[in-house]
């Protein structure tokens, strides 16, 4: 009876500090002991796929396979996981700008997800309603030049009459003039934009750009084919929309921006790779994460964490002039590569990677900077959603963090 006991205790204890080496041979219990050994034996099984699957669990790895259903003792987590995997489903469809998400379970954790929601979907709501004003009112604007155009020489826009060959001015009324005086190539430099008048067809519409810099302007103007004193001549009526221009694009900005990096935000990366997903779009997803930004808020202050953020999005705009980089959030960020494969965008990375680590704000400092990224190459006959793609880049850059973790712990152990 005291060696079965002795057994049994010596099995137990494996069970709770070592489950996948623990061993019991039945044989040498005593008999009486043999049916229950087996009941301790199955809950062993359970409590080890309770123990891997918790573990799993404790490290975000919703992928994790569940204990099949007669583990009973593994319910629980079973449950929790399936509500962890919801809300993760919610969340990206947030992302993705679906506000009409509602989470009911979880406590104040699901008071706080609901009241985010609700207020991104307001705000959105808002910046939305004031660039359709905007662009209402710069429709309604363009409508009713044309029609004064149409009616009247005295027109509040400038009015040149131009010979269509030589570009000599025929004629201009009172705002026209004001801009001659300031620049007496003005005329010319708008014709410059323009197409030759003989493929006009009678009429021509477009909006141009004059200047760089601080003496940026943009125009909208109108053309039209006439014949003034039997010369071929165009007659431009202009319209100076610079500031028309200048408010939405701050009202663009404030949708698509992240505010504190100035690259795009989650939104506009989301909308992005949607659309670039459906037109079959060759391009590369980076999915990037910054290393120990935790620690560098909690040991060195937020103003240090903001710089690190800071200074590794400016990195990665550096990637190419044709990149759209974006701020999915925190610690997060989205490279859209077009034209680009896999291999090319992993040397890219890798030498943006180098930049990052040996950037010289860190010079004097206690921390260093560093990245982890997963890229995902897509081509024509990519059939993934832009969530998967996500998701796998996502997946990828976690592998990368753990690699590079390993080879920093091998090189501190030799």
């Amino acid at each position: 009876m005291s060696a079965t006991s002795d057994l049994l205790f010596a099995y137990l204890r494996e069970i709770f500090y070592g489950t996948s080496q623990a061993k019991l041979e039945i044989e040498k219990l005593d008999e009486d002991f043999i049916v229950f050994s087996k009941t301790l034996m199955f809950f062993a099984r359970c409590f080890e796929q309770y123990n891997h699957f918790a573990n799993a669990l404790a490290k975000g790895d919703l992928s994790a396979m569940p204990p099949p259903p007669e583990n009973e003792i593994a319910a629980p987590l079973k449950s929790l996981h399936a509500r962890l995997k919801h809300l993760t489903w919610q969340s990206k469809q947030v992302a993705l700008g679906d506000y009409g998400q509602h989470v009911d379970f979880m406590g104040e954790f699901a008071d706080g997800f609901n009241t985010i929601v609700e207020q991104l979907a307001d705000r959105q709501q808002k910046l939305e309603n004031e660039i359709n004003q905007s662009k209402k009112h710069a429709k309604a604007l363009e409508q009713s030049n044309l029609l004064l155009s149409s009616l009247t020489h005295y027109i509040p826009q400038q009015l040149f009459v131009v010979a269509a060959e030589k570009h000599e001015v025929l004629l201009f009324n009172n705002l026209a003039k004001k801009e001659l005086y300031k620049d007496s190539d003005y005329v010319h430099k708008v014709m410059e934009k323009l197409p030759d008048p003989q493929s006009m067809n009678g009429s021509y519409y477009c909006e141009i750009k004059l200047g760089q810099g601080d003496a940026e302007r943009y125009l909208e103007v109108n053309s039209y084919s006439i014949e003034w004193n039997r010369i071929n001549a165009v007659a431009l009526v202009i319209n100076d929309i610079s500031d028309e221009r200048k408010q939405r694009l701050e009202l663009e900005d404030k949708v698509y921006r992240d505010s504190l990096t100035r690259v795009y935000n989650r939104f506009y990366g989301m909308l992005t790779l949607s659309d670039w997903v459906e037109a079959k779009k060759r391009f590369a997803l980076v999915f990037v994460d910054l290393d120990s930004l935790k620690y560098v808020n909690d040991a060195h202050g937020h103003n240090e964490g903001d710089e690190y953020i800071i200074r590794v999005s400016s990195h990665l705009a550096a990637f190419s002039p044709d990149a759209v980089v974006c701020r999915l959030g925190g610690d997060e960020f989205m490279l859209l590569i077009p034209d680009i494969n896999n291999d090319g965008a992993h040397n890219h990375m890798a030498k943006i990677s180098d930049a990052i680590e040996n950037d010289e704000y860190l010079i004097g400092k206690g921390f260093r900077y560093s990245i982890s990224y997963g890229i995902v190459a897509v081509d024509e006959k990519n059939d993934m959603p832009s969530s998967n793609i996500l998701s796998v880049a996502d997946e990828r850059m976690y592998e990368h963090k753990r690699l590079r973790k390993k080879e920093r712990r091998d090189q501190s152990d030799s």
